[in-house]
């Protein structure tokens, strides 16, 4: 499974780079050591930024979440506009598009933290006093730890692929005006 993990990783190696680098932003926004910020490396952490564990419960948080919703912001971004000519419209032509497609699946690929990131947090959102702070956090926790154990097995580069070719459906339901917009244009 590891060589499948690796594999996939070098595929998408854009979102890899990308994750690495939010991770290693955030792990010295929040002065924790960090002791190999490789990419790609033939390992559990390839695509992952090798640091000590967080030490508070908002920087396990930040560890998990800033890199998470970056790559999910950009990869939206990119297949806002690759996605939809490629599978909405159909610019089969349109090698930007394609490149665009390819960006934005990379970063949907590499968005879960860790394992060893999602356990630390675990331990401090278990611990967490604040019923507040647990029922806010609880849906973005119940996510990572989900797909932080499917990343190990590479189900989570299957799962982008998906989301990407539905990407344009997803986003014409969430906003219909876009698709009114479509239709007056063509």
């Amino acid at each position: 499974m590891m060589i499948l993990y690796v594999i996939t990783r070098i595929i998408t190696f854009f979102g890899a780079v990308l994750r690495t680098f939010w991770e290693h932003i955030t792990c010295r926004f929040c002065k924790i050591t960090v002791e190999d910020i490789r990419p790609v490396k033939v390992d559990e952490l390839c695509g992952h930024t090798e640091h000590e564990l967080p030490e508070k419960f908002s920087h396990s948080f930040a560890v998990c979440f800033v890199p998470f919703f970056m790559n999910f912001i950009l990869g939206c971004a990119f297949l806002l506009t690759g996605s939809y000519r490629v599978f909405f419209v159909g610019e089969s032509f349109n090698f930007a598009a394609y490149a665009f497609v390819w960006l934005g699946f990379s970063c949907f690929a590499n968005c879960t933290p860790s394992l060893e990131d999602m356990l630390c947090f675990k331990d401090y959102f278990s611990v967490c006093k604040n019923i507040a702070v647990k029922i806010i956090l609880s849906p973005f926790f119940g996510v990572i730890y989900v797909c932080s154990y499917l990343e190990k097995y590479s189900i989570t580069t299957v799962l982008a692929l998906i989301f990407t070719v539905f990407f344009p459906q997803i986003f014409n339901i969430a906003f219909p005006a876009l698709d009114w917009v479509d239709q007056m244009v063509f």
